[in-house]
């Protein structure tokens, strides 16, 4: 009974313990002076802002000065006006531009020369400023005897936590989250795991039930999706519970993640730790570097996660301003959790923040209770999981528009960035409109904002062009992440655009649509292409950013267009060598389930349930023979061992059998004229629909360049023999196999390496040109 009246009375915001935090005035000096330079920042980054909008307001005045001396055309006016819009849309990217910049500025200082770099011993007493959260780790690891990098509260007790789990069809990688569970150095606590699945990962799930601490329960259905399941979990919780953790499927939290989490709900200023009760949440970062070095996307991916974790969210912290919940590797109240509830959104986490602040709560980030995962791997997965974030997000900021501006538990800081949250993915498709109005302006109709020059457009171009690669840079600079993982800078930025039309659609349709779409399951990959220990220390990375002596170069002009060759060959060499890498990554399906087709008398197989049109193999007698082959060769690799299962539909006469020589296999050629067998067995074959056969075989290795076949022949027959129905929506005859990787081409990337050679030709020529005039 005590442990659940802690919780209910932590489920109020409580003034005290708010104004319990130490003022700026009580803090050391020199964190007041690193406030003091932040908000200097902070300033000259609005004034700069702001430029922009007095070069549109000039540009208008003298548009309509113009028109007044009737100077102006129609098409001159219209020219203007798309000219204003895409400038509008410029200064826009600009005000975010500098937010990044500003934000990355921030943390490289405070994480190289801000105070607490040093780290803190176990005698000294740790603050509780924002600001002191980020810019160091409140212990180090080798103070304690458990290896903790996060001194225990002295609480005198373990509060008790439950961990819930929502999953579908995530047999690859639960297993090693429910592991990794198993291991944390933590005493009190629970896990429990709501499974929506289909694919049998019941079959893994179902020894858990016998362990300790742990409750699986599977649901029939998928109502409410993920938020539907985490209620489940919420109403089967012990009643003790006073702190609710929650972990996508493809997480491995560290054994410590629990007490790196509780230690941001308490204060430790003061003689004995005290609750904030205003805490309602605290967020740690996703570190999605599972599997980063899988292909340039999962690189690209990694980066981007790196910029936003360990630069965006940190920089928020540091300022007091509106943090959102991300999903996973977060812990929240369970007195909150009750009184809210899950919603169900397509993104209830943001939803769930923004339930949180309008109550008053809110949410503490700190990138150390990091959580590995993994990335996202094929592009087509990655649009589709960007989509669903897009529009449930947009949907969300709909519907809480007017209720958050309006609440008075807001400060004005966290209303500014919910209006910077609202149109975090609404920029895609104001980069479309932006792009689309300065081409017809500037390409088709060749008007241009008066006093507006052509270096002022390419100077905030540029500006906007850099300031996500360098968000991304800083952050791996922060984690002293391996040189290997700068490669994904570049492809970090080609993703950006790429994902740009995806998001635009589903942002505008999330903002004005009644109801949300449905669910799209982002599949995991299972992979883990690289060895993860905790976020190393950041001192060491002070060389990054330190000046280096050098020494003067007797070569003179030679030796500067060296540097400049250098400079432009290097992001055309390493744009060319990840292009014609992604050409041949391997990434694997989200299903290995391979449907039959027919399409115009080709026999094929892929992913897809159905063409639509249904056909049938008529095995009436023995000897007939027909195999169906995949469009696409696949790499190199080896077929894990596993089952190979064999679902399919049939007609005859009562009960008609059929036995078959049931063969899966590769081809050199798209034909399949010759078929090297992977799996083959004999089965008998019955009369009706959704029958199966299967049979476990070993490890097996795919040649590169193959095509996989599935072959039936007629062995013999009974009663007249059957037809195989395929290839319609109620006749789903397919293979199953153990996991198998296709290449994801990145030709976009090619066609941008490219393009550089053109612009490094301008760079080379432009400097020869002026010398030349010079002479």
């Amino acid at each position: 009974m005590g442990a659940v009246g802690l919780a209910s009375r932590h489920s109020r915001p409580d003034s005290d313990a708010i104004s319990s935090r130490p003022s700026l005035s009580s803090r050391p000096l020199g964190e007041r002076l690193w406030s003091g330079l932040i908000g200097l920042l902070v300033f000259i980054t609005i004034l700069v802002a702001a430029l922009p909008i007095f070069a549109i307001v000039r540009g208008t005045s003298a548009g309509i000065a113009l028109a007044t001396a009737g100077n102006a055309s129609l098409l001159s006016w219209l020219g203007l006006e798309l000219a204003l819009v895409a400038l509008g849309m410029g200064a826009f990217f600009f005000a975010y531009s500098l937010k990044y910049y500003l934000a990355t500025a921030t943390m490289l200082l405070l994480g190289f020369f801000g105070p607490g770099r040093n780290g803190s011993g176990p005698g000294k007493k740790q603050g509780l400023s924002d600001l002191a959260r980020i810019a160091r780790r409140g212990w180090s690891a080798k103070a304690h005897s458990d290896g903790n990098r996060t001194r225990w509260l002295p609480l005198g007790y373990e509060p008790f936590v439950s961990i819930h789990i929502a999953t579908y069809n995530e047999k690859g990688v639960v297993g090693r989250l429910l592991e990794a569970c198993s291991k944390l150095n933590y005493s009190n606590y629970e896990v429990i795991l709501v499974d929506d699945s289909t694919d049998g990962s019941m079959e893994i799930l179902e020894p858990w039930k016998q362990v300790d601490r742990f409750t699986i329960i599977h649901r029939d259905t998928r109502d409410g999706f993920k938020g539907g399941a985490l209620s489940y979990a919420l109403r089967n919780m012990d009643p003790r519970t006073e702190f609710v953790a929650i972990f996508d499927a493809d997480a491995v939290p560290f054994p410590d993640v629990l007490r790196d989490l509780l230690y941001h709900f308490y204060s430790q200023g003061n003689p004995r730790p005290r609750p904030l009760h205003e805490v309602g949440a605290v967020q740690s970062y996703q570190w999605h570097v599972l599997n980063k070095n899988e292909s340039w996307l999962t690189a690209a991916v990694r980066t981007e996660y790196a910029g936003s974790y360990m630069i965006e969210r940190p920089f928020q912290q540091v300022l007091g301003s509106m943090k959102m919940i991300a999903g996973t590797a977060y812990m929240i109240r369970a007195g909150l959790l009750r009184e809210l509830g899950w919603g169900r959104s397509l993104t209830e986490d943001w939803e769930l923040t923004l339930r949180l602040y309008a109550k008053g709560y809110k949410v503490v980030y700190t990138p150390y209770a990091e959580t590995p995962a993994e990335c996202v791997a094929t592009f087509g997965r990655l649009a589709r999981q960007r989509m669903r974030w897009a529009e449930g997000h947009s949907y969300n900021v709909n519907k809480w528009f007017l209720t958050i501006l309006r609440s008075p538990r807001l400060s004005l800081l966290e209303k500014a960035e919910f209006i910077y949250y609202g149109l975090y993915y609404l920029q895609s498709a104001l980069f479309m409109l932006g792009s689309a109005a300065w081409l017809v302006s500037e390409v088709v109709l060749r008007v241009q904002i008066p006093e507006w020059t052509a270096l002022l457009g390419w100077s905030l171009l540029f500006s906007n062009l850099f300031a996500l690669p360098l968000m991304n840079l800083g952050g791996l600079l922060l984690e002293g992440s391996p040189r290997r993982d700068y490669q994904g800078v570049l492809g970090a930025v080609a993703l950006s655009f790429l994902l740009v039309p995806f998001q635009a659609w589903a942002s505008v349709k999330g903002l004005f649509e009644r109801r949300e779409g449905g669910w799209f399951r982002t599949p995991k990959t299972g992979r883990i292409t690289n060895r993860v220990e905790h976020l190393p220390q950041r001192r060491s990375l002070n060389r990054w950013l330190r000046p280096r002596p050098t020494t003067p170069n007797a070569g003179g002009r030679r030796a500067s267009r060296a540097f400049r060759l250098v400079c432009i060959a290097a992001p055309i060499l390493v744009l060319t060598i990840l292009g014609i890498g992604a050409a041949t990554a391997p990434t694997v399906l989200a299903a290995n389930v391979y449907y039959l087709h027919n399409p115009g008398g080709t026999y094929t197989m892929d992913s897809s349930p159905t063409n639509g049109t249904p056909a049938k193999f008529q095995m009436s007698n023995p000897g007939a023979t027909q195999t169906w082959a995949t469009a696409v060769a696949y790499t190199g690799q080896t077929v894990p061992a596993g089952s190979y299962t064999f679902t399919y539909w049939t007609s005859g006469q009562g009960n008609a059998t059929v036995t078959a020589a049931l063969t899966f296999g590769y081809s050199a050629t798209a034909t399949c004229a010759v078929v090297v067998p992977i799996a083959s067995w004999t089965a008998s074959l019955v009369n009706g629909g959704g029958s199966s056969t299967s049979a476990s075989l070993p490890a097996v290795l795919l040649p590169a360049s193959s095509y996989l076949c599935w072959q039936i022949t007629v062995v013999a027959v009974n009663n007249g023999g059957l037809d195989l129905r395929y290839d319609a929506g109620n006749q789903q005859t397919s293979i199953a196999t153990p996991s198998i990787v296709v290449p994801e081409h990145g030709s976009p990337l090619i066609v941008l390496a490219i393009l550089l050679p053109l612009l490094a030709g301008q760079l080379i020529r432009k400097p020869l040109r002026a010398k030349a005039r010079i002479r």
